[in-house]
Parts: structure tokens; C-alpha cells; sequence
């Protein structure tokens, strides 16, 4: 009766899991409608409200630690944009639901049970956001070459870099109008256009933004054409996003092979609990059978994380 409760309650905890999901894909959905009206519509000003401001900079500094404790050990962090209320309550949800499915459903002891709960609970919200700031790098490099051959056109047409670049930090699309609104508020309070590329670049932490950092800055102090410069980097930037691609779609036979063989010892384990739930019982009633359930399941992330290395050692170039 109880392990009927539990499986209950733990599907109860995926249900809003999935409702905490939609949600937050709703809330996207209207944010994106909010920018893209933004884009064609005037601001409006509103009046400051200084509680307000306040609430807003608490909020910000509590999501910026959150986003700092589930992202340990990531260099670029930028792109992430999942608030601490969204990670804090995942990462509960998670956990409950791990708990209550290993060791009251499989009768897993709290020794496994509890640091798999853990790892997987931190690995969800970690998954979110690295899924986000992929996204962003994958906008940003999309939309980098069309930024650099605006540069390049105001550039011909007399204006300074620093304009150029103010101009595009209000002219762009996100991402890009966000990185290069960084450089130009550092510019205008006085840091040379050298420093503020380097941090900037060190922030994004993208090799296409790193080169078109190098070609400003050598144009910038031995002089030279950066106009064309900045033409024939935004030419190769485009020639290394087709070759990305081309590497993408070259792969993607291998990339289902590696999700059919990951997943292949989960449905056979699924279809033995089904047809004879007795044979494999020994593996979550004997503590023998839990080490070899702890051996398969690390050897399972381990083959997972290397071939997932290895594709993304192919497809980043």
C-alpha cells in the first residue's frame, strides 16, 4: 500500500514537473512577443519606483547566485536566463521524485538511493541552463557576421568604431545587441576600445567574437583597412558556421546510433520488469545486485558523456 502511494505521489511530483514546464515555455512564448513588439513599437518611460528597483536588483543578485551554484565550472555563463525560483523548485521536484522512485519503488538503500537522487537533481537544472547558453551561442554565431558587416559599412561611410559599435548595440538582435551594448557602456565611460573588446570577448567566451576582438584591436593600433578586415572575417565566420553544419548533418547517423544504444539496455530492463518481474528482482533485493546497478548505471553516463565528447569535439570546430 505504501509503494502504491509512493509511485502515486512520485507521479504526482512528474506531473508538476511538466506543469512547471509549460509554464515556463508559456512565459517564453510571451516574453519573445514582448521583444518583437518592442522592436516595431516606441518606449514608453515610466516613472523610476524606487522599491521597485530594489525588489528588482535583490531578484537579480539571488538569480545570478543560483544561476553560479547550478553552472560551477562554466566559463560562459551570459546566455543563461532561468531565475532561482525556476532551478531552486526543479531541483526540489527532482529530487522527491528520484528518492521516492529508487528506493521505495526499486528498494534501493538510502547509501545509492540518495546520492543518485542528488546527482540527478543537480544535473537538471544544470542541463537547463546549459541548454539556454548553448541556444545563445548558437543565436549569437548565426547573427554575428550581418553585425560585422554593419560595422564594416559605417566604417566606410566615415563613422568611428565607437559609433559603429553603439549602433549596432541598438540596431541588432539579441544576442548581439547585448554583447555589443557591453562594449560600448564600457567606451563611453572612459575604457579604451582594447580593453573593452578583450573582457567582452573573455565574458563570451565565442573564438568567432575572439578574432573579430584581434582584428579591431591590430587595426585599431598598427592602422590599416579594418573595413575589409572586418569583410573578410565576417566571410569566414559564415564559412566555419557552413562547415559546423555540414559536420552536423554528417553525423547525424551516428548521433541516433548513440541515442539507440544508450537507451537500448533501459527498454530491455523495462520489458523484463514487465514480463517477468522476478528475474531481476535479485539486482534490487540482494546488496550485490545494488553494486551491479550502481557499476551499470556509471558505466552507462561514462559510454553516454564520451560519445557525447566526442560528437561535439566534430561538430564545434
Amino acid at each position: 500500500m505504501f509503494r502504491e502511494a509512493a509511485i502515486v505521489f512520485g507521479l504526482f511530483l512528474l506531473s508538476a514537473a511538466a506543469l512547471s514546464g509549460a509554464l515556463m515555455l508559456s512565459r517564453r512564448a510571451r516574453l519573445e512577443i514582448e521583444r518583437r513588439l518592442s522592436l516595431v513599437a516606441a518606449h514608453i518611460a515610466r516613472p523610476a519606483d524606487a522599491m521597485g528597483t530594489w525588489l528588482s536588483s535583490r531578484t537579480s543578485r539571488l538569480d545570478t547566485q543560483a544561476r553560479r551554484v547550478f553552472a560551477v565550472g562554466v566559463q560562459a555563463t551570459w546566455g543563461m536566463r532561468s531565475g532561482a525560483a525556476l532551478l531552486i523548485v526543479t531541483f526540489v521536484i527532482v529530487s522527491m521524485a528520484a528518492w521516492l522512485i529508487s528506493h521505495v519503488v526499486f528498494s534501493l538503500p538510502n547509501w545509492l538511493a540518495l546520492p543518485a537522487a542528488a546527482a540527478l537533481a543537480f544535473y537538471v537544472p544544470r542541463s537547463l541552463l546549459l541548454r539556454q547558453q548553448r541556444k545563445a551561442d548558437r543565436q549569437f554565431t548565426d547573427l554575428f557576421p550581418d553585425a560585422v558587416d554593419a560595422i564594416a559599412r559605417m566604417l566606410r561611410a566615415g563613422l568611428p568604431i565607437s559609433s559603429a559599435v553603439r549602433a549596432v548595440s541598438t540596431e541588432a538582435a539579441p544576442p548581439v545587441n547585448s554583447v555589443f551594448r557591453m562594449v560600448a557602456d564600457q567606451m563611453s565611460i572612459g575604457t579604451p576600445i582594447e580593453e573593452a573588446l578583450d573582457a567582452s570577448s573573455r565574458h563570451v567566451g565565442l573564438p568567432d567574437f575572439r578574432f573579430f576582438t584581434v582584428a579591431v584591436v591590430l587595426q585599431h593600433t598598427t592602422g590599416g583597412n579594418l573595413a575589409a578586415t572586418l569583410e573578410i572575417l565576417s566571410d569566414i565566420v559564415r564559412k566555419r558556421r557552413a562547415v559546423r553544419l555540414k559536420a552536423r548533418a554528417t553525423t547525424s547517423e551516428i548521433r541516433v546510433s548513440a541515442y539507440v544504444l544508450g537507451a537500448l539496455p533501459l527498454f530491455i530492463v523495462a520489458g523484463l520488469l514487465v514480463l517477468q518481474p522476478g528475474y531481476l528482482s535479485p539486482l534490487f533485493i540482494d546488496p550485490r545486485g545494488h553494486v551491479i546497478l550502481a557499476l551499470a548505471a556509471g558505466c552507462l553516463v561514462a559510454a553516454a558523456l564520451t560519445m557525447r565528447q566526442m560528437m561535439r569535439s566534430v561538430t564545434n570546430l
